[in-house]
Protein backbone atom coordinates (compact mmCIF):
# COMPACT_ATOMS: atom_id res chain seq x y z
CA UNK A 1 0.00 0.00 0.00
CA UNK A 2 2.85 2.42 0.66
CA UNK A 3 4.22 1.79 -2.87
CA UNK A 4 1.26 2.76 -4.15
CA UNK A 5 0.66 5.91 -2.22
CA UNK A 6 4.45 6.95 -2.93
CA UNK A 7 3.96 6.41 -6.28
CA UNK A 8 0.42 8.36 -6.50
CA UNK A 9 2.42 11.08 -4.46
CA UNK A 10 5.31 11.63 -6.92
CA UNK A 11 3.27 11.23 -9.83
CA UNK A 12 0.74 14.28 -8.46
CA UNK A 13 4.54 16.24 -8.04
CA UNK A 14 5.74 15.49 -11.07
CA UNK A 15 2.72 16.92 -13.01
CA UNK A 16 2.50 20.00 -10.93
CA UNK A 17 6.01 21.26 -12.03
CA UNK A 18 5.05 21.02 -15.75
CA UNK A 19 4.99 24.39 -17.28
CA UNK A 20 2.86 25.33 -20.00
CA UNK A 21 3.37 28.06 -21.94
CA UNK A 22 1.27 29.77 -24.63
CA UNK A 23 2.93 30.66 -28.54
CA UNK A 24 4.72 33.63 -28.76
CA UNK A 25 2.15 36.13 -30.69
CA UNK A 26 3.02 39.62 -32.40
CA UNK A 27 -0.15 41.89 -32.19
CA UNK A 28 -0.08 45.87 -32.70
CA UNK A 29 -0.90 48.38 -29.68
CA UNK A 30 -0.85 52.00 -30.44
CA UNK A 31 0.77 51.94 -33.86
CA UNK A 32 3.65 49.52 -32.07
CA UNK A 33 4.21 45.62 -32.60
CA UNK A 34 4.20 43.62 -29.72
CA UNK A 35 4.88 39.80 -28.59
CA UNK A 36 2.87 38.95 -26.00
CA UNK A 37 3.57 35.02 -24.21
CA UNK A 38 2.24 33.61 -21.13
CA UNK A 39 3.11 30.51 -18.81
CA UNK A 40 1.38 28.65 -16.05
CA UNK A 41 2.76 26.29 -14.13
CA UNK A 42 0.11 23.99 -11.95
CA UNK A 43 0.49 23.72 -8.22
CA UNK A 44 -1.14 21.31 -6.14
CA UNK A 45 -3.82 23.97 -4.88
CA UNK A 46 -3.01 27.15 -7.28
CA UNK A 47 -1.01 27.47 -10.23
CA UNK A 48 2.04 30.53 -10.81
CA UNK A 49 1.05 32.56 -14.09
CA UNK A 50 3.35 35.19 -15.35
CA UNK A 51 2.62 37.22 -18.69
CA UNK A 52 5.46 38.74 -20.96
CA UNK A 53 5.28 41.59 -23.16
CA UNK A 54 8.74 42.06 -25.44
CA UNK A 55 10.05 39.64 -23.34
CA UNK A 56 9.70 41.17 -20.49
CA UNK A 57 7.75 39.96 -17.07
CA UNK A 58 4.89 41.81 -16.59
CA UNK A 59 2.97 40.01 -14.81
CA UNK A 60 4.16 37.35 -12.20
CA UNK A 61 1.30 35.91 -9.77
CA UNK A 62 -0.53 33.16 -8.26
CA UNK A 63 -4.23 31.91 -8.93
CA UNK A 64 -6.68 31.62 -6.43
CA UNK A 65 -7.26 28.35 -4.84
CA UNK A 66 -10.58 27.16 -5.74
CA UNK A 67 -11.20 30.78 -7.36
CA UNK A 68 -13.13 29.50 -10.26
CA UNK A 69 -12.70 29.13 -14.66
CA UNK A 70 -11.52 32.60 -14.64
CA UNK A 71 -9.35 34.96 -12.96
CA UNK A 72 -7.91 38.44 -13.58
CA UNK A 73 -4.19 39.21 -13.17
CA UNK A 74 -2.87 42.86 -13.53
CA UNK A 75 0.77 44.23 -13.75
CA UNK A 76 2.62 47.53 -15.41
CA UNK A 77 4.06 47.84 -18.89
CA UNK A 78 5.81 50.94 -19.52
CA UNK A 79 3.40 53.47 -17.04
CA UNK A 80 0.37 51.28 -18.56
CA UNK A 81 -2.08 49.09 -17.17
CA UNK A 82 -2.22 45.37 -17.88
CA UNK A 83 -4.52 43.29 -17.09
CA UNK A 84 -4.37 39.50 -18.19
CA UNK A 85 -8.25 37.52 -17.63
CA UNK A 86 -7.33 33.62 -18.03
CA UNK A 87 -10.48 31.53 -18.50
CA UNK A 88 -9.86 27.95 -18.21
CA UNK A 89 -11.61 26.02 -21.19
CA UNK A 90 -12.96 22.68 -20.92
CA UNK A 91 -14.20 20.86 -24.17
CA UNK A 92 -15.19 16.80 -25.43
CA UNK A 93 -11.31 15.92 -25.72
CA UNK A 94 -9.11 18.94 -24.97
CA UNK A 95 -8.80 21.24 -21.86
CA UNK A 96 -6.88 24.56 -22.18
CA UNK A 97 -6.50 28.50 -20.74
CA UNK A 98 -7.49 31.77 -22.70
CA UNK A 99 -5.55 34.79 -21.78
CA UNK A 100 -7.42 37.82 -22.97
CA UNK A 101 -4.66 40.60 -22.07
CA UNK A 102 -5.99 43.85 -22.09
CA UNK A 103 -3.23 46.95 -22.06
CA UNK A 104 -5.10 50.38 -20.71
CA UNK A 105 -8.45 48.82 -20.98
CA UNK A 106 -8.06 47.75 -24.57
CA UNK A 107 -8.34 44.15 -26.00
CA UNK A 108 -4.34 43.53 -27.97
CA UNK A 109 -4.14 40.04 -28.28
CA UNK A 110 -6.33 36.45 -26.78
CA UNK A 111 -3.49 33.73 -26.00
CA UNK A 112 -4.11 29.88 -25.59
CA UNK A 113 -1.71 28.02 -23.06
Amino acid sequence: MRKVLTAAFISVAALTACEQASVPEMTRYEGQALQLSAKMTPGLIDAEFKLYVDNELVINDRTQPFGGSSQTFEGTWKGKQVVARATSVQKFMTSYIMVDVFIDGTLVDTLTV
